[in-house]
C-alpha cells in the first residue's frame, strides 16, 4: 500500500513552486486510492471489497452494498 497521487507540489517537477499548503498536506495523507483497471479480476475484486470492509468495521464505520443495505 502506498500513495499514489501525492500532493503535485510536493513532486520534484514543481520544486521551483513549493510552498506550504496544509489542506492540500493533509488531504493527500487522507485520500484512500482504491485500484482499478482493466486486469481485474472478480477475486481482485472481492479482495478489494472485503479489505475495505474489514478496515471501516474496525475503525466503527459501516459498508453499504446491493446485499448489505445501508
Amino acid at each position: 500500500m502506498g500513495v499514489h497521487y501525492p500532493p503535485n507540489h510536493s513532486q520534484p517537477a514543481f520544486a521551483a513552486w513549493k510552498r506550504t499548503l496544509p489542506a492540500t498536506e493533509q488531504a493527500g495523507q487522507e485520500i484512500l486510492s482504491l485500484p482499478f483497471h482493466q486486469h481485474l479480476t472478480e477475486q481482485h475484486i472481492e479482495h478489494v471489497v472485503s479489505a475495505l470492509g474489514q478496515v471501516l468495521k474496525s475503525a466503527g464505520g459501516t459498508m453499504c452494498s446491493t446485499t448489505v443495505p445501508c
